[in-house]
Parts: structure tokens; sequence; C-alpha cells
């Protein structure tokens, strides 16, 4: 990598004959200080020539493993430091013009990027122009994010992502052979009427469906989440963008985020012409609403732990608090799908129990592992499911937007899991697109202490961690390996059954749509006759 520019200093007054002397004797102090820490000189900077005009000194300057930025901000200080000495010139401020920087090989660069003029590749190097910089430009750390950035945009196009990066852990033992129920549960719990399509990727769920999304989900924190020691807590799900900036969402997942935008006044007068449009026709305009609204300035509830991240930033901890084990179930989570919606599998708006934790990196290790017990437990003795663990890109990198390239897994270093159950409806265990991811588990390390600045007392390294458990999809992976009927369930469900009896399902004339319908509802109001509320 190398870098050159063209830097223009402005002075506190005009450049005159007597001071050129002193401004040779400044940039022979500047070289020195262009090279100062790297062994090779090739590694710092240089100044390759300079001329002076008014009161701007301007001055080439070509460097190695030093960037131009922080070239500039050298020269600035010696600058100010040996003229303001000898002859009382200051600086007023920086400019860099014409920068290149050249990197080795190809780097596949689309698009427009912040400060970049063009990209154009020369004798297999590829060379970046960038736009003006001014010293306030400078002073941030915009070369870096962007160097940054390129490389990880190179590193992103040979790496992939979890699927090409996935590696099984553990399998369960083969249960079902020959399946006893092979039919879609989302069909029958459409068709049935138990949950009824409210748009794209929702759904209303009626008392009935409510409720066995409830049954699986307590089942969940009585045998996995509360025993280990997690306590519930209440998150917000809509969150500034900010947020999503430190967490890496609005740079990794900025086409799955579903934005909110609050309106422009409180005052209704301002909106009457659109509610006497929208009472005369009846109709409420995308185009005309969005007029009347600012620019979104939140994004609805993503990953469920944000908050988590949010609350501890910039507080010190010791040792006393820790660790940190909550989880939150208060509301739902949003993901646009775009044309990867199906049924209750993959939707717009989902529920899950969000299980987060915070400690020393010795203590996320110990907590991630008695999880991954108690899951491996809930899921082969518990729900008696078939499943699988695999050990995947973590989510936590894909989702911000950076990628970590792992030629092999070591489970107690920062890394997520996969849980994964069989679908016999989708055909048999052996293609892949015939099992469903229902959860993980991760340990993030530094990655969301650091941007937060969570930090101990003491100085000690903090980590966190997560476990996501969707409601939807554990109730559609036991219903697709147990079936309907009660009967076939594992105790822990039925035990729920008798202790909590479930409501009557919703009958009208014109609901449910079908007769098959009706047909199945009738069935399975016979599975749970013994159960249902009288």
């Amino acid at each position: 990598m190398r870098f050159r520019g063209r830097l223009r200093v402005e002075l506190s007054r005009e450049i005159v004959e007597e001071d050129l002397e002193a401004i040779r004797e400044a940039l022979e102090a500047v070289g020195h200080h262009l090279v100062k820490g790297f062994r090779n000189p090739e590694e710092g900077g240089r100044v390759e020539s300079w001329s002076y005009s008014g009161r701007v000194l301007e001055l080439v300057i070509s460097s190695g493993r030093l960037r131009l930025d922080e070239a500039s901000m050298r020269v600035r200080r010696v600058l100010e430091e040996v003229l303001g000495r000898s002859r009382r010139l200051g600086v007023r401020g920086l400019r860099l013009e014409d920068a290149v920087v050249e990197l080795d090989g190809e780097v596949r660069v689309g698009g427009r990027l912040p400060f970049v003029r063009g990209v154009e590749v020369v004798g297999g190097r590829t060379v970046i122009h960038l736009e003006p910089m001014d010293e306030g430009d400078l002073k941030r750390p915009i070369l870096l994010r962007l160097l940054r950035l390129l490389n990880e945009k190179e590193v992103r196009a040979r790496w992939g992502g979890k699927a090409e990066h996935w590696q099984l852990i553990k399998q369960s033992r083969v249960k079902l052979e020959p399946p006893p129920y092979t039919d879609d549960p989302n069909k029958v719990l459409e068709e049935a009427g138990l949950v009824k399509r409210f748009s794209v990727g929702q759904w209303l769920y009626t008392p009935l469906a409510a409720y066995l999304l409830r049954m699986v989900r307590e089942v969940f924190l009585e045998e996995v989440v509360r025993p280990l020691g997690f306590v519930e807590a209440v998150f917000p799900k809509m969150y500034p963008l900010e947020v999503g900036l430190r967490t890496g969402h609005l740079r990794g997942t900025v086409n799955s985020l579903v934005f909110a935008s609050l309106p422009k006044t409180y005052d209704i007068e301002e909106f009457e012409e659109l509610t006497d449009y929208m009472y005369v026709m009846d109709e409420a305009p995308p185009e005309e609403v969005g007029r009347y609204v600012r620019y979104p300035e939140y994004f609805l509830c993503f990953a469920q732990c944000e908050p988590f991240y949010w609350f501890f930033g910039g507080e010190l901890v010791d040792d006393g608090a820790l660790p940190v084990k909550w989880y939150d179930m208060s509301g739902p989570s949003f993901r646009w799908e775009s044309g990867g919606i199906y049924g209750l599998e993959r939707v717009i708006e989902f529920h899950r129990v969000e299980v987060v934790w915070l400690g020393t990196p010795e203590q996320v290790v110990s907590i991630r592992n008695d999880l991954l017990k108690a899951y491996e437990r809930f899921m082969d003795e518990v729900l008696d499911l078939e499943w699988r663990l695999a050990w995947v890109t973590p989510w936590y990198y894909e989702q911000s937007g950076t990628v970590e390239k792992v030629e092999e897994f070591d489970i107690d270093r920062p890394g997520t899991i996969d849980f994964e159950v069989w679908l016999p409806y989708r055909g048999p265990r052996e293609d892949r697109k015939t099992w469903l991811e229902v959860g993980n588990i991760s340990i993030h390390g530094t990655k969301f202490t650091e941007p937060f600045r969570i930090r101990h007392n003491r100085g000690r390294t903090l980590w966190t961690g997560c476990s996501g458990f969707g409601s939807q999809r554990w109730l559609i992976s036991v219903l697709a390996q147990k079936g309907f009927n009660p009967e076939n369930w594992p105790p822990k469900l039925r035990e729920y059954l008798e202790r909590n009896p479930p409501p009557d399902p919703v009958v009208l004339v014109t609901y449910p749509k079908t007769q098959s319908g009706r047909r199945e509802l009738e069935q399975l109001v016979k599975y749970l006759s013994k159960y249902l509320r009288r």
C-alpha cells in the first residue's frame, strides 16, 4: 500500500523571502518525523517537493504504511513548533488535495464511497483517487475507516457468509423413522383459522394460536432460562439510528431494517389538507402521508439485544455486578425479508425470547456452555426433536457488515452456534434445505463492549453474549415433527395443557373460510377436547 497527495498548509501571514531558510529547516524536521516509529524509512513518509504562494505552503507527500491523514497532522505539529518559534508563523488550516491510495492487486469496489472520486486498476494495482479533505476531515479517522471498508469488501467477496461456512458440531439420533407427521403445519394453522394473514409477513394469532406460542415459550423459560439465573427486563422496540450505527446493523443490514418516522409537528391543523383529502377520497396515499413526516430517525427492533449494550454503555462495572444475565420477551422484532417470506417460519414481524449476558471472558464462555447444555437437553429430552448444532459465520459479523475469516472454529472463542430442527414436510433429512434454524447462541467478545464503552473499574476485559429463541419457529418445529395431536407430544407439553387449559378456537359463520379448513379445525378440537376450557 502506498499513499501520495498534495498538502496545502495555510499560514498566519504571507511568506516572505526571510522565512525561506526557516521553512527549509522546518521541512527537514518534518522529514525526520515522517519516518519516526518505522524501522524501514520506506514505510514512513517523505516530502517529495514543496512550493509557496502568498500564505500557502504546498507540500507533495508520499508514504508507505503511514496514512496521509497521520502524515498531515505530523506536518502541522512540526511546522507550528519550528516556524512559530523562529519566525512567529502559525498554522491556520490544512487541506489535502489530489490524494491517491495504491493497493496491491485488484480490489473490487462498486458504487459510491464517501471521499472517493474514482477507482482504477493500473498494472495489477488498484488506484483510489480521493476527494479533497479539510483539516476537520483529516482529524477524524475517515481514511482509516475507508481503508478498513475496502479491505472488508475484498475479504467478504472471497469469504462469503453463513451458508458457505456451516460446520456440523453435533446431531441427535434419528427419532422419526418413518415420520409420524408429514403435513405442512403452516398451511394447517392458516386453513383452520388459528392464524390470519394481516399483511405481508404479519399474522394475527387468535387466542388458541397465541396459547400454543406461549406454551412453547413458557416451557423454554421453565426448563432453560430461569434455572440458569436469567431475570426478565423490558427493552424498547424502536431504536435511534445512533444505536444501529454503534452495533453496525445500519452498515450490515440496512436492507432488512424497518424504519420509523415521527410527524413533522404535533399541531393537528398542519395536517388539515391531508385529513380533508382522506375524508373525501377514503384513501391514504403513502406519498402524501410522507410529506407530513420527518426523515426516519429510528428503526424498529431488529436483533432485540441492542438496548442491553446501550444501557451499560459508558458505565463502569465491578466484579460485584458481574455477570449480568437478563432476558427480554416484551414485544416483536421486525425484519424486512422481501421474497423469503413463508408461513410462520420467515416473517417480517416475529416474537422471541432474547437472552443476553455481560461478564469477563471466562464468565461469558461459562454461561454460554451452561446454556448450550440446557438447549441440548431442551431439544433432545423436553421436546424430543431431531436437531443439530452448527458453527457458522457469526451473525453479529454478517449483520454488522464485517467479516472475520475463520479457518477452524474454537468453541471457546467469539462465534455463533446455530440450532437447527428437521422439518419432515420439506423432504429427507439429508437435504440441508429441510432443516430450519430455530435459534442461535453467540459469544461476541468485545464486538459491542468497545463501541458502547462498557468498562470494568479495574480495566478488565468485558465480553457479551446473546441467544435468540424464536417462538414461531420453535412452534412450527414441534408441530412439524409431532403433529397437532397432543397424545404425540412430549410429556412437558401435555403437562402444560393440563395446568393451563387452552381457549376455544374462533368459529364464525364465514370463518374458517373453506370446508377443508373447518374439517381441520374440527379434528384439532377433538384432539384438544380433554384439555379445552369448559
